[in-house]
Formats: structure tokens, sequence, C-alpha cells
């Protein structure tokens, strides 16, 4: 599915029929994990996708910690927009190891992601509107949206645009999802170092739960936003004080 060595998660969030009867574009836009891995034959497939702005969601720390592999250059630019609260890697490991081992990790587990994805909606919304803003300029295109595993932070990012352009809600549920099939061969391999690490203290579903996407954390934000807004086109416009013409042109770039 992937046709990159070391590119995880990486793929066009175009080509889906809109509500209006539109299409989203393909070749337009792109969601990926960190490019911090990528072989010199990943490099050279990348390039030839003409990209020209690269949005990295992560923290300043982990923007830092594993910068790109691809390069700023006259054609292409790379912004770091932190779509969460800064938060240290020593943080986030142990947060991990007490979903993995504790006793209600998975109950845990469930209120930390519902919680990061409602901070993302509804707290970073400069941050959402700053990556809406550079989307929406024609220079800006092809792009591509990322965080580390282009699961959670890009999720929300994809889907926002998605449902901003008018991707059908099931359509963008399926594109958030996906990620399970990109990342299946590795969580398998996971699940299995995880048993030998903890000597077999940690079950194979543990690992599958925590690392999986799952419909029910997008579908929360959706409705809360709807319930709150009455459409996405609302919530942009309210929240993250998008103006109209933005999302205008953000349309006229994304759909044909």
């Amino acid at each position: 599915m992937n046709q990159f060595e070391k590119l995880a998660n990486f793929r066009d969030i175009g080509g889906y029929q809109t509500t209006d009867g539109s299409r989203m574009k393909t070749g337009h836009l792109y969601r990926s994990g960190a490019l911090s891995k990528l072989t010199e034959s990943d490099i050279k497939k990348f390039e030839q996708l003409n990209i020209k702005l690269i949005c990295d969601l992560r923290t300043p720390e982990e923007f830092q910690a594993k910068p790109s592999k691809i390069q700023t250059n006259d054609i292409l630019n790379i912004v770091n927009v932190p779509l969460q609260q800064y938060e240290t890697q020593d943080g986030n490991r142990r947060k991990l190891l007490g979903f993995l081992f504790g006793k209600q990790g998975e109950e845990q587990f469930d209120q930390f992601i519902r919680d990061y994805y409602r901070r993302m909606t509804f707290e970073r919304t400069s941050h959402v509107n700053e990556v809406l803003s550079l989307i929406a300029s024609e220079k800006n295109l092809p792009a591509v949206i990322h965080c580390t595993a282009g699961k959670d932070r890009t999720g929300i990012m994809a889907a926002i645009i998605q449902l901003l352009v008018g991707v059908p809600y099931e359509k963008v549920e399926e594109n958030y999802l996906l990620t399970n099939q990109f990342y299946a061969q590795r969580l398998e391999k996971m699940s299995r170092l995880m048993r030998w690490l903890s000597l077999f203290r940690v079950t194979p579903e543990r690992v599958k739960y925590i690392m999986e996407a799952k419909p029910e954390y997008l579908h929360e934000i959706y409705t809360e936003i709807m319930t709150e807004y009455g459409s996405i086109g609302e919530y942009v416009s309210g929240a993250c004080q998008i103006d109209k013409h933005v999302v205008e042109r953000l349309k006229e770039q994304l759909l044909e």
C-alpha cells in the first residue's frame, strides 16, 4: 500500500466525492508519519511529488530531536505547527508505560486520548487556523501534513480539512482508519517485542488497543463540533477565526 521503504502511514487524502458532487483533488494534499527515517530511495520518490509545503504538527522538542530528512529549499518550505501542548518525550514515555502495564490501562488510555483530541480541536484553534491558511495558498501545494505516527494529530487535521471541503463523514472516517492497515505489520512486531520485554505481562490485545486508530475517538470530536457549532464551516469560523475567503480559497485549491 505504501510505496516508501521507511516513510510510514503516507497517503493522499484526496479522491473522495463531496456532498455537492465535486471531488477532492488527488496529488494536492498528503498525510504521513514523521519524515525522519527516509532512505535515499524514499527521498527520491518524495521529490517526485513536487511538494511545496511540509506542515509538521509535532512539538518543538520532537521537531528538533528527529528532524526531517527532507530539507527546506527554494521550492519547499517546512513549517512547525505544534497541534498539542508542549510535553517532553520522557513524559509521553512514562504515560505509555503506565497504559501498557497499569491494571486500568485501557480506561486511562481512553480518557487520555479523548482529552487529547478535545484539546487539539478546541484549544489549539489558532494552530488549526495556521494550517488551513497555509494550505489555502496555491504556492504551498502540493503539501504534506504529518506528526510522528501520522495517526492522531494528523488524523484530526486531515479530518477537519476533508469535512470542510465537503467529504462525507463516513469517507473521512474510512481514511482515518486506513492507519490500521498501514501499521498492521508493525503492530505485530511491536506486540511480539512488548511481550518479551515485559516477560509476557503485556498482552497483544493491550498493545493493539493502544496503537490502533479507533473510530469512536474521531466520532466523539465530530459530534461535539456539530453539537456546539452545527457545521464544520461554523467551527472553523467561530472557534478557529478563519475568514470565509480563506475557506473559499481552500475549496478552490482542493476541489475539482
